[in-house]
């Protein structure tokens, strides 16, 4: 996990092969000047259940590591990464124009998705307000949705696309997408301090789909 201060924020960036996730943070002030240093993210995730018991986290960081500090001083380190790091931001702003954007309710499609083998299809009409998701798994489940764009067939992999959902904030999600095979981009639709990039995958042909 990258950990990157800049101008009055914070940011937080995780990827793997087939999502990357970034968490904007503003903060009551920064000391210093822009820095980042890379993490194991197995050992920011221990500190997390001990910083949700905090009402406040000062981070600290400096060339071979940091640390995040308590209200009441106590202070947990880390140890920084020397591997290279994808440029996130290139990454952000490579997909094409997007067509299509598809705000739904958060739950509903986590719901809709989470029984559901990889290769499920979500699938929307132009001028329709409901998607439909589809694939092995269970029935065919249509869902309120606000569409714009032309139709839309895409693929996901639950196993990636209900954790970016569980991650989200607010009741309300919004995909962004470019056609069905960019990365869909996965963020609040009342706030954007939360993006998540993933991948679709192929399309799963089965007697219900096809």
């Amino acid at each position: 996990m990258l950990i990157e201060v800049g101008d009055e924020e914070l940011r937080l960036v995780a990827t793997d092969r087939y999502r990357l996730a970034v968490r904007v943070l503003r903060t009551r002030r920064v000391d210093g000047g822009p820095s980042r240093v890379l993490v194991d993210a197995a050992e920011l995730a221990d500190m997390a259940t001990w910083a949700l018991r905090q009402q406040y986290v000062d981070v600290e960081v400096y060339g071979d590591g940091g640390c995040l500090v308590g209200e009441g001083g106590e202070r947990r380190a880390f140890v920084g990464r020397t591997a290279e790091y994808p440029d996130y931001r290139l990454v952000l702003d490579g997909p094409d124009d997007v067509r299509h954007r598809v705000i739904v309710d958060r739950a509903v499609l986590r719901a809709a998705f989470a029984e559901r083998e990889k290769g499920a299809v979500l699938t929307t009409r132009p001028g329709a307000q409901e998607a439909a998701i589809s694939g092995s798994g269970g029935s065919p489940v249509t869902v309120s949705a606000v569409c714009t764009g032309p139709s839309l067939r895409v693929a996901f992999d639950p196993a990636v696309l209900v954790p970016a959902l569980d991650a989200g904030v607010g009741p309300d999600v919004l995909l962004e997408i470019a056609s069905g095979t960019d990365p869909v981009v996965v963020r609040s639709a009342d706030q954007g301090s939360f993006t998540t990039l993933v991948m679709p995958v192929r399309e799963c042909v089965s007697r219900e789909t096809g």
